[in-house]
This record gives structure tokens, C-alpha cells and sequence, in this order.
């Protein structure tokens, strides 16, 4: 490797330093964003292809199906990719289940969660036989009328908050008993006897899901999970729901970011194997979202201006927390950035975007070389919860998507017009 530095070098077999310049699956970033300019997300579908496939032989014991998390990454070049590995999806809002829709995935093995479904979303759901994850008693009302008012019946799941807190942070927290996703499992029982007495004729109920949280950081919050759901599904099955066999227990595998190790997927299947393993009576589902897609992405910016403050370097970027609000979000340098060209740390570096707020702040303690206008910098492990999270505030265009598969980048989505971000406003009543 060229030069020494003290900041952290990625230790991916994808993204690498190459003559000095920071590639990745062999291109350089500095040739990639020269075609389509600065700022740029470029994902590597086939890492992502690979990391679906470690999934699926990590839970091929346990007979586990992997379905991709949708809201990780929700790039129509993305989902093709994953839709020709032959992969179900997981869903949270209409327009995600659209865009699996668009790409010829299979809706009959796709599910939809999410606490605030509308009757627009049910209904394309039921349309499309869709598996629906409810989280309510008033979503299996809602849901049985949508349902009946289009003739149809729709397979169901309930998910479950199991009362579990894992030791992440405290926004990425979603199986605590104060959290707002899923039924407890007294009333995930209750909804199990009211299926029974025949109150939902709509709904044809499959089995149990779950979530606890994200970048959980040991196994054992699931396994805790898995146990809650276990005794709901028994209890179904031993009052008669003999086809209550779906057992979703989320995702939530977390990757480094570049900090220390973290548990891998193979760790988390050994983990439940002892409690989910030789069950013929389940058939075991998973939703990884950001261990397949997060590593595979990168985001690339430019350097516009340097600035100084007492006892601190600032440099000034031309992507924000409009484009990746995640360090804004978390109030934790959860990136890190390189430099594109390889060069000798000058020691830390505050790193900000161009929005105007204080709290579009990256770093404040980067260790970059000197950069100076028109550089490159790179955020590593940025191809999950980045570009699905961008807005236009300040009516700032979204960047370019770039995706590379065997060897070739090709722009899966361009930059925005500044004209497209208003082109649906109506602002004159034609009176001259």
C-alpha cells in the first residue's frame, strides 16, 4: 500500500487502493465519477450478490429462505439483481412493494411490514397476493375490509414485539416493549383465538415475525426473540392453525463500518441453531437488508472549499446530509472517509456538507491528507440506508447511482435536473 497514513484503509477484497487511487471491483472512483461528476453512489451488485448468497448457506441448516430488506437499498438495479438470484422481499410502504412489482419480482414471496399501512397500500398488496406482516388488532380489521370490499382472501403473519432490547443504539431499536413495531405476544395470542372464532374470514394466517433491531451486536437478542415467537406459533398450532409455519425473524446483521468486529451471519445462525434447528414444523424465513447492500456502496464527493477555525482543519464537501444524513441522524461518525487519491494523513480534519444547518457535520476528527479544491473523498460502506434516505432539502438534486456488475459501471440512475425537483408544483393561476 502506498504511502503511510494513520487513517483506517479498507480491508475488503472489493474496495482497495490500485496505484494509488481508490477502486473498487478493480475501477478506479476518480475514473467512475469523472463520466457522471460529483457526488455519486456506486454499488457493486455482484458484492451484493454475494453477500445474499453467504446468507442463504449460513441458514441453509435451518432451512432458511432469505428475502432482501427493501429499504436498505431500494435501486431498481438492485432488486433486478436480486430478483435473478431468486430472492423474496421484504417491503415497508406501497411504493417499495411497486418497485419490486417493476422489476418481475415474485409477489407470492414477497411480504409487507410496516405499522402505518393505508388502504391504498392493503389493497395493492391483497391484489398481488402479498403476504402482509399486521401489527395491530385495527390493521386485521383494516385489512380483512380491504380484502373482503375486492373479494379476495390475503395470507398474513403477526409481528411480534418480543419485549427484547439489544444493545444498539437506542433509534435502531424496534423489539423493545416501548417500541412501536408488532404486538405483544399476549395479544398476538388473542388475534390467534379471534382467527379461530372466525372473526377475520379474509385472513389466512401463516405464522409469526419479528425485528428486533438494527446492527444488533450478538446474537442472543435474537435467540431471546426467536424464543417469544416460538411460543406464540406453538400456541397456534396446538389450537388448530396447523399451516401457522412461518417463522420470519427479521434481519438486523450488522457490519463494522470499520470499527471492530462484529458478529457474522454465520455466527448468528450458529446461535439459533440449538433452539431452531431439526423443527420440521417451521419453515424459517430472514430479511437482511444492510449486511447485503451496506459494504457493497460507496459515496463519492468532491472537495469545494477549506476552511479553518481555531486548532482544526475544516474542509467543505459537495454532498450533505441531504444525500447521507445517517452521521446527522446518529450524532456518531458512523463512516469512514477516504481519500480517493492515496496520501499521508495531516492529522484530523473536520468534514461538513453544504447544507445550511449545524448538523451537517460528518466528522470532526477525520484523519485526511492536505485536500484542497476538486479532490475526491470516499464514505465507505455506504451502499445501504445512503441514497434511500436523501431528500431535497434546500431543493438540492439527489446524486447519480452507479452500479457496477462484472467488471463494468454503468449509471443505473442519473442526477437530477434542479428543474425536476419543481416541475410538479403548480405556481400560477395563468391570470396574467
Amino acid at each position: 500500500m502506498e504511502g503511510t497514513s494513520t487513517f483506517h484503509l479498507p480491508s475488503t477484497d472489493h474496495v482497495r487502493y490500485t496505484n494509488g487511487v481508490l477502486s473498487l471491483d478493480g475501477l478506479a472512483l476518480d475514473d467512475v465519477v469523472a463520466e457522471v461528476g460529483s457526488p455519486a453512489y456506486v454499488y457493486s451488485l455482484d458484492v451484493m450478490a454475494a453477500a445474499m448468497e453467504r446468507a442463504r448457506v449460513a441458514f441453509a441448516p435451518l432451512g432458511g429462505e432469505v428475502s432482501y430488506s427493501v429499504k436498505a437499498n431500494s435501486n431498481l438495479a438492485v432488486l433486478a439483481r436480486m430478483v435473478r438470484m431468486g430472492a423474496g422481499f421484504d417491503v415497508v410502504s406501497g411504493g417499495e412493494l411497486s418497485r419490486v412489482l417493476a422489476v418481475g419480482g415474485d409477489p407470492a414471496r414477497t411480504t409487507f411490514a410496516g405499522v402505518g399501512k393505508t388502504d391504498e397500500e392493503l389493497a395493492l398488496a391483497v391484489r398481488h397476493d402479498v403476504l402482509v406482516n399486521i401489527e395491530s388488532s385495527d390493521e386485521c380489521e383494516a385489512l380483512n375490509r380491504v380484502a373482503a370490499a375486492l373479494g379476495r382472501t390475503v395470507r398474513c403473519g403477526i409481528r411480534i414485539n418480543p419485549g427484547v432490547t439489544v444493545d444498539t443504539l437506542a433509534p435502531m431499536q424496534t423489539g423493545s416493549a416501548k417500541a412501536k413495531f408488532g404486538v405483544p405476544a399476549t395479544e398476538a395470542r388473542a388475534l390467534v383465538d379471534a382467527w379461530l372464532a372466525g372473526r377475520y374470514p379474509r385472513l389466512t394466517p401463516v405464522g409469526v415475525h419479528m425485528h428486533v433491531g438494527s446492527q444488533v451486536p450478538e446474537p442472543s437478542g435474537v435467540v431471546r426473540g426467536c424464543e417469544v415467537l416460538l411460543d406464540v406459533l406453538e400456541y397456534a398450532q396446538q389450537r388448530g392453525l396447523e399451516e401457522f409455519r412461518r417463522f420470519d425473524i427479521g434481519g438486523g446483521f450488522p457490519i463494522d463500518y470499520g470499527g471492530p468486529a462484529v458478529p457474522t451471519v454465520e455466527d448468528f445462525a450458529a446461535a439459533l441453531t440449538p433452539l431452531l434447528g431439526g423443527r420440521s414444523e417451521l419453515d424459517v424465513y430472514l430479511e437482511p437488508g444492510r449486511s447485503i447492500a451496506g459494504p457493497a456502496g460507496v459515496l463519492v464527493a468532491k472537495v469545494l472549499y477549506r476552511k479553518h477555525r481555531p486548532g482544526q482543519r475544516m474542509l467543505v464537501l459537495d454532498t450533505g446530509m441531504h444525500h447521507l444524513i445517517r452521521p446527522a441522524l446518529y450524532r456518531t461518525d458512523v463512516h469512514r472517509i477516504l481519500p480517493v487519491v492515496h496520501g499521508p494523513s495531516a492529522g484530523p480534519t473536520v468534514v461538513v456538507g453544504p447544507v445550511c444547518e449545524s448538523t451537517d457535520t460528518f466528522s470532526e476528527h477525520a484523519e485526511l491528507p492536505d485536500l484542497v479544491p476538486g479532490d475526491l473523498v470516499a464514505f465507505m460502506d455506504a451502499g445501504a440506508y445512503g441514497m434511500v434516505m436523501a431528500s431535497h432539502y434546500n431543493t438540492n438534486r439527489n446524486p447519480p447511482e452507479v452500479v457496477v456488475e462484472n467488471g463494468v459501471a454503468r449509471v443505473s440512475r442519473p442526477r437530477e435536473e434542479w428543474s425536476s425537483l419543481y416541475a410538479s408544483e403548480v405556481w400560477s393561476q395563468g391570470v396574467s
